[in-house]
């Protein structure tokens, strides 16, 4: 169990919800209360100590281990929540910048893509992504931009398609020129989206 993960009012609630089997009313508060004011700045282990302290009668003396089990229980509850909260929080972060990073690549790499070749150049790179699985037959033709088509590729489709998207520059530029435009695109995604899993686009 590790407080570092849990602020006060956190453990706080743990404390209370712990101890309110043993302590009722204004002197559940005080308990607590006391907790607060002597032991919420100090490490978990001295947990013991605060519970002999409050433990004045012969009953409570003897429910003590009890106690410390109960209290040890509630952190571990609350600090599951708190550290399930924060990777949920992480994975959502990490989705969206993959995401963004998959796109701002793509138009990264489509700058280069010269005026007069747009339309060549769309219709090249369709027919790449139908033959790699990654755009369907039917929803191809709904895409009338080469960005909107490469928006179309799935979250685990983002390698393949950048690696259709790349075929098919060095097909219109060559392989020289084609590998000039990837490592710029890389380098401004790596500088923009530092969170984001380049090894899992490109």
């Amino acid at each position: 169990m590790n407080a570092e993960v849990l602020n006060v009012g956190q453990r706080r609630l743990a404390i209370q919800r712990a101890l309110q089997h043993y302590f009722h009313g204004a002197r559940l508060d005080q308990v607590v209360g006391y907790w607060e004011q002597e032991y919420s700045a100090k490490p978990a282990f001295v947990l013991n100590r605060f519970l002999s302290e409050i433990c004045t009668t012969e009953e409570l003396k003897q429910n003590r281990k009890e106690m410390l089990k109960q209290v040890l229980y509630e952190l571990t509850i609350i600090e599951k929540d708190e550290l399930l909260q924060t990777n949920t929080k992480a994975q959502t972060v990490n989705v969206s910048a993959q995401y963004h990073a998959y796109i701002d690549f793509v138009a990264e790499v489509l700058h280069a893509v010269l005026e007069q070749d747009t339309d060549d150049f769309l219709d090249t790179l369709k027919m790449q992504l139908l033959r790699d699985r990654i755009l369907l037959n039917d929803s191809s033709a709904m895409y009338n931009t080469t960005l909107a088509m490469m928006d179309r590729a799935q979250a685990k489709d983002y390698a393949k398609a950048i690696t259709s998207l790349y075929q098919v520059l060095c097909e219109f530029y060559g392989p020289q020129r084609s590998d000039q435009v990837f490592a710029q695109a890389r380098l401004m995604i790596k500088a923009k989206y530092p969170e984001a899993d380049l090894h899992q686009l490109l």
